[in-house]
């Protein structure tokens, strides 16, 4: 499904080229005698759906995570200390990451989604414990949720 809508004219391209151009919609007007400028009318719309984006380097956590974790249940390497090898990455790191997987689908689904609590980043989840059980990871991501 593509959602994509061509604005203005087509571009350039060639297998080793590309170019693209950017418009953004801002007006220049006089105010006393200073040229300011003025925002599109849509503008809180706009960084209100900015807010609603997931947390890139989150899903790309959770992401090298299960895929580390399909790696070693498929047996293409033992542990996580193989994985830290192979990938140069310190073994604590790969570890934290991989705790990422422990984590309850509606907290999943929430960081895909871009609604899971503001602070709750993946810098949070290397420094903080997480539960084992899935009621206890909700209980404490509600709280972090109500404390903001």
């Amino acid at each position: 499904m593509n959602n994509a809508q061509s604005v203005g004219n087509s571009v350039a391209s060639t297998p080793n080229h590309v170019e693209f151009s950017t418009f953004i919609p801002l007006k220049f007007v006089k105010r006393g005698g200073r040229s300011v400028v003025e925002p599109p009318k849509n503008v809180a719309q706009v960084i209100k759906d900015q807010a609603l984006l997931p947390d890139t380097k989150l899903v790309e956590g959770l992401t090298r995570a299960f895929y580390w974790q399909r790696l070693i249940d498929e047996g293409i390497v033992r542990s996580g200390v193989d994985i830290a090898r192979q990938e140069g990455l310190d073994q604590a790191t790969v570890n934290e990451c991989m705790r990422l997987t422990l984590l309850d689908p509606k907290i999943i689904d929430s960081i895909l989604q871009g609604t899971q609590p503001k602070g709750l980043n993946l810098h949070w989840f290397t420094k903080h414990t997480i539960p084992a059980l899935w009621s206890e990871q909700l209980a404490k991501f509600q709280a972090i949720a109500e404390s903001q």
